[in-house]
């Protein structure tokens, strides 16, 4: 049962923004904790956490909110990388020399806790609702991976450390409601490049749809099964392509509700408002089931906290099983022909480009499918 003082928190994180090969990734985890009212002086763990209350007289809402009584209930399962369930930065757990039994152990712990099917890709991107409106790219048109990827991902079952977080957060009251995630392929990302401009305003405007759509999502189950559904919740950012303002963002993603700036600065920008309505990646206006006051934090280094650790971990993740299906679909493509695979990112993008730019062109694959402008 939800109690009254619950909250939402939300972690984002991105992945694969750098690119000019592949999708564009952005990761959401969504959990219900106990609201930290009594939390008072938490700056020597977090000084970004210092300045988020506000003066008496701007809100009713609790005088505090903070994610370290979630963070606190989770560190024992998950704070570090040999943890039952470990929940840090995906560039912690990940690497050129790392396993991806390290991301992928973690994301399939949680996406079992949510009942969720992750035996093959195709099955993970339905549960993250990360289909694109477009066509699927020709390297995924008839391909599929199966799940786990890595062999050392299932080396022990996972069972028994599935029960172990079930206990741990039944102990806790605290739950994971949600995981979603949004892959922008280069088609997407070069037409919404075109409508914003900035590189910064895409992150922006498909981080901010991505929040809209799980929230709306996790508060829409709750409601169903529980009428004290939390009225509150606490959104945790990266800072989106180095902008520090995102008051007129939030205003216009949910729908002109008023946007009380608590704090703009390059160390963090957080705000306040009141939900009633937000639009969606569509654009269209979607309501929330009663009204839902909100502070979302834009801050450096949020991997810290738990929901965005697991965030990063979704995004990393299927960035990493996106780039697999590309680089494998260009091997048999070149095949006899030795082709070293890429990351993507400039510099070797250009090589890969240059070593399957005849193919390319003989198959009919298009510059916008293909390769991201920016």
């Amino acid at each position: 049962m939800t109690r009254e003082r619950d909250i939402l928190i939300l972690g984002t994180d991105e992945a694969g923004y750098g690119p000019n090969l592949g999708p564009l990734l952005v990761g959401a985890s969504c959990w219900r904790a106990p609201a930290d009212e009594d939390a008072t002086d938490d700056s020597a763990r977090n000084p970004l956490l210092l300045f988020s209350t506000p003066s008496p007289d701007e809100f009713n809402d609790p005088p505090r909110w903070s994610p370290d009584r979630l963070n606190a209930a989770l560190a024992p399962i998950s704070g570090s990388r040999k943890s039952v369930f470990p929940l840090l930065d995906s560039k912690q757990l990940y690497g050129p020399s790392k396993s991806l039994a390290a991301l992928e152990r973690p994301f399939m712990l949680a996406s079992a806790l949510l009942g969720r099917d992750s035996e093959s890709f195709a099955a993970i991107v339905r549960g993250l609702r990360s289909e694109s409106s477009d066509a699927p790219p020709p390297w995924e048109r008839d391909a599929n991976l199966p799940a786990p990827v890595d062999s050392k991902t299932l080396k022990r079952p996972l069972e028994p450390d599935l029960q172990t977080v079930r206990d741990r957060l039944t102990t806790e009251n605290v739950a994971l409601l949600d995981l979603a995630a949004r892959r922008v392929q280069p088609k997407e990302f070069n037409a919404i490049l075109d409508r914003v401009g900035l590189k910064s305003a895409l992150i922006a405007d498909v981080t901010t749809s991505l929040i809209v759509e799980t929230l709306l999502s996790a508060l829409g189950r709750l409601r169903k099964t529980d009428s004290a559904a939390p009225e509150f919740a606490l959104v945790l950012c990266d800072k989106l392509g180095g902008r520090d303002r995102y008051a007129s963002i939030l205003q216009e993603r949910f729908c002109g509700a008023p946007i009380r700036v608590l704090r703009e600065g390059r160390d963090a920008s957080v705000y306040r408002f009141t939900a009633t309505e937000g639009r969606d990646r569509d654009g269209k206006p979607r309501p929330f089931p009663s009204p839902t006051t909100i502070e979302a934090r834009f801050t450096a280094k949020g991997e810290a906290n738990a929901p965005t650790a697991l965030a990063s971990i979704v995004a990393k993740y299927l960035r990493e099983l996106s780039m697999r299906l590309f680089n494998e679909y260009w091997r048999r493509v070149m095949a006899p022909k030795t082709l070293t695979p890429t990351a993507g990112y400039p510099v070797d993008a250009l090589r890969f480009r240059d070593d399957v730019d005849d193919a390319r062109r003989r198959l009919g694959v298009p510059d916008d499918v293909f390769w991201r402008r920016k």
